[in-house]
């Protein structure tokens, strides 16, 4: 799926894209200023009708952001970057974020992937046991030997009293630079990914597969979720704030369940309910023994809610 959607949004303008080897810019062509949106028309609700290969947007049942919980396992492996140093970067705004193209080498699993840039969501997509974060940062990476995988490196932030980790001091200065979509600067010196690098190490990493966060939000994409936020001071967090506004896609559903679009198509009527749901099984023997109270949240199909008691524990054939 994640193929064929790139083919189809070949002309497209979307933020995760950007920077892909089949999305390059011509030489000298200005940045070109994103057609979707995070307003009530050209937003998320919307994204399927603005054109016709965002179909995943509305249809997609392994959708990202998600909250990250107990059901995302910690990867087998860290990433392992290598990213050179360079004598400047560019630094541009997309209407839709603002980016950095970048350059390194991201090996994962076996393969070789290649980071072509990193972008910014005020505030996080993600959502970590629910909790968000004020800053989320994609770092975007392409496979080598397949040009149609694509993995996400996703860096939460949380606002500090001090100063911001390196990857943010580094760009922080060009800020105002960038203010008017459309436009960019080239950062001399690069950017130091000194503190990511050490924040990988550090932390736990969280893998799912899921999708692009932007138009067209094809699937197949794996995330891995830096569990441990970096800092960014109160200063650039306003400032790149002000700049990006708001730029965050609605948490989705539980991965493999209906899209949140037919949730809410259906809400307010009797199929709403009839909704498959995805769940954990828990054995009844586990929890059903004599004299144990619980709550029940469901009768017939219909919410409810009232207290009871196990009188006499079931027989394990049920569980």
């Amino acid at each position: 799926m994640l193929f064929n959607t790139l083919l189809l949004a070949s002309t497209a303008s979307a933020t995760c894209l950007h920077g892909l080897s089949m999305f390059k810019r011509a030489e000298g062509e200005g940045v070109k200023v994103g057609t979707f949106g995070y307003g009530s028309l050209n937003g998320p609700f919307n994204w399927a009708t603005l054109a016709v290969e965002n179909e995943a947007c509305k249809a997609g049942a392994n959708q990202s952001p998600i909250n990250i919980d107990a059901s995302v396992t910690v990867a087998a492996e860290k990433p392992k970057l290598d990213i050179p140093k360079v004598e400047e970067v560019e630094f541009e705004n997309l209407g839709t974020t603002i980016e950095v193209l970048a350059n390194g080498t991201t090996s994962f699993a076996g393969a070789d992937f290649r980071l072509v840039q990193f972008h910014m969501h005020t505030p996080s997509e993600h959502h970590v046991n629910g909790e968000y974060y004020p800053l989320e940062v994609h770092m975007v990476h392409q496979a080598v030997a397949d040009e149609t995988q694509l993995a996400v490196i996703a860096l939460m932030f949380q606002v500090s009293a001090g100063e911001s980790t390196s990857i943010i001091k580094s760009l922080s200065a060009s800020l105002p630079a960038v203010s008017t979509p459309g436009t960019k600067i080239a950062i001399p010196g690069g950017i130091d990914f000194t503190d990511v690098l050490a924040k990988i190490e550090s932390s736990d990493i969280l893998q799912y597969t899921g999708s692009l966060t932007t138009p067209p939000c094809a699937e197949g994409v794996t995330f891995l979720i830096v569990k441990d936020a970096l800092d960014i001071s109160v200063a650039d967090f306003n400032s790149i704030k002000s700049i990006i506004k708001f730029n965050a896609r609605y948490i989705q559903n539980t991965l493999g369940a209906v899209n949140m679009l037919e949730v809410g198509n259906l809400a307010g009527t009797a199929q709403a309910l009839q909704l498959p749901i995805v769940e954990k099984p828990v054995a009844v023997e586990a929890i059903l023994t004599k004299g144990h109270t619980f709550t029940v949240t469901e009768l017939n199909g219909l919410p409810t809610e009232i207290a009871a008691v196990v009188v006499k524990r079931r027989s394990p054939k049920y569980t």
